[in-house]
């Protein structure tokens, strides 16, 4: 039987149950970065969840601040521009390549200067229960981002070659490639 039939029909029977199952209870009001779709969402938890609301905060504001992202953004990609036209050039200018590579690195010390500067400040204004706190969390999420990824080279790995089980068949040959 055609498998997309089978998941078809299986759809059309699971209907009725998915359309009488009731709404989910409503939970707790969203955090602030929930609200603005950040981390806290995206990692399905609340950052930190040992530390208090006003650590949070503080942290929260202190991840926040610091130099201007869409600047910094534009400045790389800048950099990173005068790097690939060096490259594409006919004469190799390795000092204009290095020249942008500094540039790109200069831009990004500045903002890796301007986050710890107020990273350093927060901690500061913490509690010791919430320093405490936020070393456990940050350790906590270290380990579960180490899972995830082991999982996810797990599963890269399982992928197949050679026809095996969901090998992934070659991209299809560029335009260009013709030649």
């Amino acid at each position: 039987m055609n498998p997309r039939l089978i998941a078809v029909a299986a759809l059309l029977l699971a209907t009725p149950a998915i359309a009488q199952m009731p709404p989910p209870p409503p939970g707790p009001p969203p955090m602030a970065g929930e609200m603005r779709g950040g981390h806290d969402r995206m990692m399905g938890h609340r950052m930190f969840p040992s530390m208090s609301e006003a650590g949070r905060a503080i942290v929260r504001d202190a991840m926040m601040t610091g130099d201007d992202r869409s600047a910094s953004r534009a400045k790389v990609e800048a950099a990173r521009e005068k790097l690939l036209t060096a490259l594409a050039a006919d004469r190799l200018d390795i000092a204009a390549v290095k020249r942008a590579m500094d540039e790109e690195r200069a831009v990004a010390e500045t903002s890796r200067d301007a986050k710890q500067t107020a990273m350093l400040a927060a901690f500061q204004k913490l509690s010791p229960e919430d320093r405490k706190a936020f070393a456990a969390d940050s350790r906590a999420m270290k380990q579960r981002m180490g899972k995830r990824m082991a999982d996810w080279r797990e599963r890269w790995k399982g992928r197949g070659r050679d026809g095996k089980r969901g090998d992934m068949p070659p991209p299809p040959p560029r335009p260009d490639d013709a030649e």
